[in-house]
């Protein structure tokens, strides 16, 4: 199982049709479609492996067979991962709708307008990724106008010296 932190792309959107999801997809513990599902060994039933962790926290059973010590294990069915990335869902961010669930996360980290994101020039800007454009326009033009003091030496106050 995975236990390294992940991004948790439920924050930022929602499912479009939610009433139109097969129950099978869905965990018994959130009501929410499965994110990182997991399978109990000894029975087979299957929920979030976030669920599974919380569950795990406050139980030392199955939450479905209640066979202690149960082991989980990620479901690695690609019929069931593949229903699951197939579910459209909606950006919170931008609002944007009909986006794949499984590419979710390349539309936050490539293309969502109304993500955050820091400026390529390291400047220490941050803002709408759709404002990105205009910014390093003015970024660079400043950038470049004040180039030339990056070759004085201010140590020493005196100017570059050239190369023959």
């Amino acid at each position: 199982m995975n236990t390294k932190n992940k991004f948790n792309s439920t924050l930022y959107y929602t499912y479009v049709n939610e009433d139109q999801i097969d129950v099978e997809l869905l965990c018994i513990i959130c009501n929410e479609p499965y994110q990182s599902p997991v399978n109990c060994l000894h029975c087979g039933q299957t929920l979030c492996e976030r669920c599974y962790y919380t569950w795990e926290k406050q139980h030392l059973t199955c939450p479905f067979c209640r066979q202690a010590g149960s082991r989980y294990v990620s479901v690695i069915t690609r019929v069931v991962l593949n229903q699951l990335n197939r579910l459209n869902v909606q950006c919170i961010l931008c609002q944007q709708t009909n986006i794949k669930r499984g590419n979710f996360f390349d539309h936050i980290t490539y293309s969502c307008p109304k993500q955050i994101v820091i400026c390529t020039d390291k400047c220490g800007w941050k803002g709408h990724r759709e404002k990105l454009e205009n910014h390093l326009i003015k970024c660079r033009q400043k950038s470049h106008r004040f180039g030339f003091l990056r070759k004085w030496n201010f140590a020493a106050c005196t100017r570059p010296t050239t190369s023959s």
